[in-house]
């Protein structure tokens, strides 16, 4: 039912915080469905770097998440979106389906300066995991970053590389409080 929307900036620490998620959920008998962006762009035999430098193909694959993230919405299961999502109207279309749908969601945001992630990214150990300058650069100038005043980016959890993840109050946002209700905007006509 929960949404867990991880955005960061590249090599911002966004897998390796779903990751940590995933077990502390599946310890608290939770079933997790992870939702991941580089598998999405894998998948559709996409080159990452080549991808995020074309608008199209990058709507695509927005596209392609979305629908898996609703595919696999359900009331006894929490979705962890890892990817990017840099953008706050891709951000904002999710908050809607999850309203719609009656479900919780909360937004974690990986923070770190633009240096720090280019350096973690030239010491990847799997060359096709880099990202290339032009794309990297590309990706911090677009990058929208959360705000916890827009209600689709609330809760909002800010971590940095060396901080520990509040797990807890994650859990408690997504299954001890009510949903948004569903209005006109998010309901399908009859």
């Amino acid at each position: 039912m929960p949404l867990i929307l991880i955005t960061g900036l590249p090599c911002s620490g966004k897998t390796k915080r779903c990751a940590e998620l995933v077990n502390f959920f599946r310890e608290k008998n939770k079933e997790v469905i992870i939702v991941g962006e580089a598998k999405q762009i894998s998948r559709s035999g996409f080159e990452k770097n080549s991808l995020y430098l074309d608008s199209n193909g990058e709507k695509n694959i927005r596209g392609l998440l979305k629908s898996e993230v609703l595919y696999h919405v359900t009331s006894t299961n929490v979705v962890l979106l890892d990817g990017l999502n840099y953008i706050k109207g891709f951000r904002y279309e999710l908050y809607c389906a999850m309203k719609a749908n009656k479900s919780t969601q909360c937004t974690v945001y990986t923070g770190i300066n633009r240096e720090q992630a280019w350096t973690f990214n030239e010491n990847r150990a799997d060359e096709s995991e880099k990202y290339t300058q032009e794309t990297f650069n590309a990706l911090a100038m677009r990058y929208e970053e959360p705000d916890s005043r827009n209600r689709w980016d609330t809760p909002l959890f800010l971590v940095f590389p060396d901080q520990e993840l509040d797990k807890e109050a994650i859990f408690k946002c997504l299954f001890e409080k009510t949903p948004p209700p569903p209005n006109k905007s998010t309901q399908n006509a009859l």
